[in-house]
């Protein structure tokens, strides 16, 4: 697909998520040196890099899964360093795995189920269910076992899963992955649709032009630190990027 369009333009005021000077290592071996980056409300900003390049572990120290050594994170201007993961989760940060991360209860019970945790008037969950079903083309499937859909209904599901808490930001591994061409260019158009929300997005995946269709710019991983960032034809004129995780790759 071609990005063509955009839901809302976002405005480069204030940061939703700074990440500052983040550093990690697991056994004494750095993985992240002196990470920096910012994400605006709305803004959809691509992840890439070889395997082992740190991108999971950079998803994990955000949403805190992994005390950092070094560095501070940044949520809507508060420093949320210290905070647990549960906590950053109620502060607005969502995370939506690359694996079938789905109950085994039919696609509405895994939404309503999140809803009675997150939200108190039963009226007003019924309300979002109604609104994530119709949204993200799950309606036909209220009643199916969530655990019977493809992989792009799965995905569908659990994007939608992770707006029931509003977060400020999503951080997408890998949504598009093993899917076939046809079901990538509908994934696509639900992941430009976060932008609807005022979610600031990160998204990860292996295919480059996937990926690049829909950011509005992307940051490079490599050597334990972020060696390119800009938009996607820039990217793939630096050199660094190329060596190490391009190749002779042309757009």
């Amino acid at each position: 697909m071609k990005k063509s369009f955009r839901i809302i333009k976002f405005k480069k005021n204030k940061p939703v998520l700074q990440v500052k000077n983040l550093s990690k290592s697991f056994d004494g071996r750095p993985i992240l040196k002196k990470i920096n980056l910012e994400l605006y409300p709305g803004e959809i900003v691509g992840l890439i890099g070889p395997n082992g390049s740190g991108k999971s572990t950079l998803y994990g120290s955000i949403i805190g899964q992994y005390k950092v050594e070094s560095g501070s994170i940044f949520l809507s201007q508060k420093d949320i360093t210290s905070k647990p993961i549960h906590e950053r989760a109620k502060l607005g940060i969502a995370y939506l795995s690359q694996y079938r991360s789905v109950f085994n209860m039919t696609v509405l019970d895994n939404l309503l189920g999140i809803c009675q945790i997150s939200i108190k008037e039963t009226d007003k969950q019924k309300l979002m269910v109604e609104k994530l079903l119709t949204e993200f083309n799950l309606q036909h499937l209220r009643n199916i076992n969530a655990n019977s859909l493809s992989g792009g209904e799965v995905r569908r599901l659990q994007i939608a899963r992770t707006l029931i808490n509003e977060p400020k930001v999503i951080l997408l591994d890998e949504p598009m992955a093993a899917l076939d061409p046809i079901i990538v260019q509908d994934i696509q158009k639900f992941i430009l649709k976060l932008q609807s929300y005022g979610c600031g997005v990160i998204v990860t995946d292996h295919q480059v032009q996937n990926l690049f269709e829909i950011v509005d710019r992307a940051m490079v991983i490599g050597e334990q630190t972020i060696i390119a960032s800009g938009k996607p034809k820039d990217i793939l004129k630096s050199e660094k990027a190329r060596e190490i995780y391009f190749g002779s790759y042309e757009n």
